[in-house]
């Protein structure tokens, strides 16, 4: 006979599983944030500025690169370009991050050291 768990106890074990791993001592995970600069004019954040938010916010930087969302964008000057600071940081401190701002990187991103 085979039994079936109510939803609610396998969304809670799915739940439980999937924060002890994100807990594990040494776990880290990738946050990014848009820098906010447009085509043509630049401006927005650097990453150092943007690493700079978490770290006062109390989230330590193990790691900081630059990159892009890898979305693709209208060739327009004054439209967003897609560049992002991509920042490692220990997967205990991704809900404050998120109160920040800052996202999960996305498969499609793409990252660099920064020049």
């Amino acid at each position: 006979m085979h039994t079936r768990l109510p939803l609610h106890a396998a969304s809670l074990l799915l739940a439980l599983a999937t924060s002890a791993c994100a807990s594990a001592p040494g776990a880290t995970v990738t946050v990014f944030k848009h820098l906010g600069s447009k085509q043509c004019s630049g401006g927005g954040q650097t990453v150092p500025e943007l690493a700079k938010v978490l770290s006062d916010a109390g989230v330590p930087v193990l790691a900081q690169r630059c990159g892009s969302d890898g979305r693709m964008y209208p060739a327009m000057c004054g439209a967003a370009d897609g560049r992002i600071g991509a920042f490692d940081i220990a997967a205990t401190q991704a809900e404050a991050a998120a109160r920040l701002g800052f996202r999960p990187l996305g498969p499609d991103a793409r990252v660099q050291p920064c020049p």
